[in-house]
């Protein structure tokens, strides 16, 4: 029932474009989605948007998903997903029993698309397939029923640039990232996140958007990366506890850098063991928008093979310590 994407859908993918959500934020709100752009692009040329089509025989219950695929990396996010689901499952968050045909039928597609699309991108080498939604959303009863787990929380914040004020006086600490920083990043980054959700999501790309370090003596205590798209700016700060006491300089000199570019708005993700930085966001005129669940599904799992009978045995055998061979010599 689920079949990677070709012309055959393009009628589909255009007909429910508008009517799916993005799982993957920063596409959501930094960039133009476009669905059916990325499905041709790698269609026919390859990249990083596989397109995978529900399309029963009965024409009943369309719907397709596109991944965006992390460049080189063993993880894929939901980049889109339609039709939206928007009833909960049975039981969960309030559903009535008149939207049972309904509900049953959005979950019918989620699950199938879900799955094949999964197990398509694990014999490609992705290892996690990840989804961000609202943690109160309808999406995540789904995606727990489809086998994703929720890694950790992260809440948006934003920050208009119709009522940004330049403070004039914040210190501009922040100096750009250069390949002598690269080695103190991954440091920073390895001690600051969680090794839970390090195993799925490396540190940002730093060949990607601006990167901005702020050194206190010899030692890294902070890196900024700020990802520019058409209409919005993407800001992580990866700040050590450490240097909690600069957190409010870090983020004004970022918030200056950033809104420099004029972007309408500039959005900032924070995950909840970051807590040492709302604060400081909240008190640089940012707001809290949205709470979301990262969740995570595996396509490998570790399985444990008997081994041969024959290992077993060469196994079982002693070889002999053989003494050792000394020549002799004689002398003359």
């Amino acid at each position: 029932m689920v079949r990677p994407f070709d012309l055959r859908d393009l009628a589909l993918i255009r007909r429910l474009g508008e009517r799916g959500v993005s799982l993957h934020t920063v596409s959501a709100l930094v960039e133009n989605v476009h669905p059916l752009r990325g499905a041709l692009i790698s269609m026919l040329v390859g990249g990083e948007f596989p397109t995978f089509v529900w399309k029963p025989d009965n024409g009943e219950r369309a719907g397709f998903l596109q991944l965006r695929v992390s460049n080189g990396g063993p993880q894929a996010f939901i980049h889109y997903i339609s039709p939206r689901c928007d009833t909960p499952l049975d039981g969960e968050n309030g559903g009535h029993p008149a939207d049972t045909t309904h509900r049953s039928n959005a979950h019918a597609v989620w699950l199938a698309l879900l799955d094949d699309a999964v197990a398509e991108v694990g014999r490609r080498g992705i290892h996690h397939v990840i989804a961000e939604t609202d943690e109160r959303g309808p999406e995540l009863p789904v995606l727990r029923r489809s086998g994703f787990a929720v890694y950790t929380r992260q809440d948006i914040w934003s920050a208009a640039a119709a009522d940004y004020r330049p403070q004039g006086t914040a210190a501009r600490k922040l100096q750009r990232r250069h390949a002598a920083d690269d080695w103190d990043i991954q440091l920073l980054y390895a001690n600051t996140v969680p090794r839970l959700v390090q195993l799925v999501e490396p540190a940002p790309p730093l060949s990607e958007g601006d990167n901005w370090v702020l050194r206190l003596g010899d030692e890294l205590a902070a890196f900024v990366t700020l990802r520019q798209g058409p209409t919005a700016g993407w800001l992580r700060f990866f700040i050590h506890p450490d240097a909690e006491s600069e957190a409010d300089e870090i983020v004004t000199a970022a918030l200056e850098m950033a809104f420099e570019r004029e972007p309408e708005r500039v959005y900032c993700c924070v995950r909840r063991y970051e807590s040492w930085l709302p604060n400081a966001l909240a008190r640089s005129g940012f707001t809290v928008g949205a709470s979301q669940a990262v969740m995570v599904r595996h396509t490998v799992h570790y399985l444990p093979r008997a081994m041969p009978e024959a290992a077993v045995a060469l196994d079982g055998q002693r070889i002999p310590v053989s003494s050792p061979m000394v020549r002799q010599f004689q002398e003359e």
